[in-house]
């Protein structure tokens, strides 16, 4: 039996408020009652899904179609077709960005980063054919998009799918690191002199390397390992 712990009334089990001061009861004892579960609520939710990134897919299409037409008859009744592709290739650009992720059932980021990766490298070969100077593209714009594409996924993988230590994956991430500044000034040399002259790279990828020894270090060293963490409480 038990007592309200306001008034000191005795309280049935049954009851969720005192009936003289109506203070709500808390009665430990007694295990809540869960709801009645529906008969088939896996393929409810399922069927919800459906529905809604179907809609979702058909009204992300139909808002990216109507600014895409009214630029293009503007810019067809301004004149001709001259400006309107600008505007086109950024629309549809953003709708890779932000609606393919919501509406694409396949979840994993390594496609988004390629689907991502391929719409900018496209839209700025758009830009590069519009103005006459795909000199620029294919010499810089296009490398650094591999570039940083290429590196990303890598970064994911490691962090994602390899079956690591996390010490040996933070290594690994610094590394990819340190090879994407060799990388970008490799980039920038071979579009400006046409030769590769590394320099401020090395100064940068130099800690970056060390940081991933002493990370590998201190993975093989447990004893040190446990120390640090004690010292600083992680």
């Amino acid at each position: 039996m038990s007592y309200c712990v306001q008034c000191g009334v005795q309280l049935s089990n049954d009851l969720k408020a005192c009936p003289l001061c109506k203070t709500p009861v808390n009665n430990p004892n007694l295990k809540p009652t869960e709801p009645a579960a529906s008969e088939h609520p896996e393929r409810i939710e399922e069927r919800f899904t459906r529905l809604d990134v179907g809609y979702a897919r058909q009204l992300s299409i139909i808002l990216t179609m109507i600014p895409i037409f009214i630029v293009l008859v503007l810019d067809i009744l301004d004149g001709g077709v001259t400006w309107s592709p600008f505007v086109i290739g950024a629309l549809i650009m953003l709708w890779c960005f932000l609606a393919a992720p919501l509406i694409i059932h396949q979840r994993s980021p390594y496609l988004f980063v390629a689907l991502d990766v391929l719409a900018l490298c496209a839209y700025l070969a758009l830009i590069a054919w519009m103005t006459n100077g795909f000199s620029w593209y294919l010499e810089i714009v296009l490398p650094l998009l591999v570039l940083i594409g290429v590196t990303t996924l890598l970064m994911l993988l490691v962090i994602r799918r390899l079956e690591m230590l996390k010490l040996y994956r933070a290594a690994l991430v610094v590394l990819l690191l340190a090879l994407f500044v060799v990388g970008l000034e490799v980039i920038i040399d071979l579009s400006r002199d046409g030769a590769v002259h590394l320099g401020w790279s090395v100064y940068a990828g130099i800690p970056l390397a060390v940081i991933a020894l002493i990370a590998f270090a201190l993975q093989q060293n447990k004893g040190l390992k446990e120390e640090i963490r004690k010292r600083l409480f992680v």
